[in-house]
Parts: C-alpha cells; sequence; structure tokens
C-alpha cells in the first residue's frame, strides 16, 4: 500500500490501527483509561506494561493529532438514551 511517496509496511500498517483502536476504545467505551484501552488493544500486556506504554501512546505525535481530529468529529454531537433510539427503531 502507498501513501504519497512512502511505501506502507505491515509494521507501520498494524501501528496505525493498533492506535486507532486504542483511541477509539480510548475516547469512547472506557472513558479515558488508557490501561484498560491498551489491554484491550494487546491482551497478553501485564498492567505496569500496559500502564506505561499506554502513557507512552498518549505522548506520541500522530496519536495526540488523531485524538484531536476524533475530538473535533465529535463536537456537537449530542448523546440520546438507548429508550430514545428504540422509538425511533419503531417509527
Amino acid at each position: 500500500m502507498k501513501i504519497g511517496q512512502q511505501q506502507l509496511t505491515l509494521g507501520i500498517w498494524r501501528g496505525m490501527w493498533n492506535a486507532s483502536q486504542f483511541l477509539d476504545l480510548y475516547l469512547g467505551e472506557l472513558k479515558g483509561n488508557g490501561v484498560q484501552s491498551y489491554r484491550r488493544v494487546f491482551p497478553r500486556a501485564k498492567y505496569q506494561s500496559a500502564k506505561s506504554a499506554a502513557s507512552r501512546m498518549l505522548k506520541k505525535p500522530s496519536v495526540i493529532q488523531a485524538m484531536q481530529q476524533k475530538l473535533e468529529k465529535m463536537e456537537g454531537v449530542e448523546t440520546v438514551s438507548y429508550t430514545h433510539l428504540r422509538a425511533h427503531e419503531t417509527l
């Protein structure tokens, strides 16, 4: 796979995918819990290694930029209750 002039290796692609999964969990379901987000992406990670790895990941410029982009997309999105969603399904 090529992006511009740079060829994407499997390792680079895998790293980008893992960072994206981590951010989705961190910003969503796990509500800012970096250790649990990291352990969900890397289930074999021990607690202490997950804690330091999550901290390092959150400091990476590419992850910071991706997080900013995801947060910008979330601006203006309002949450609704499960009951509200179910009501729309029945219409």
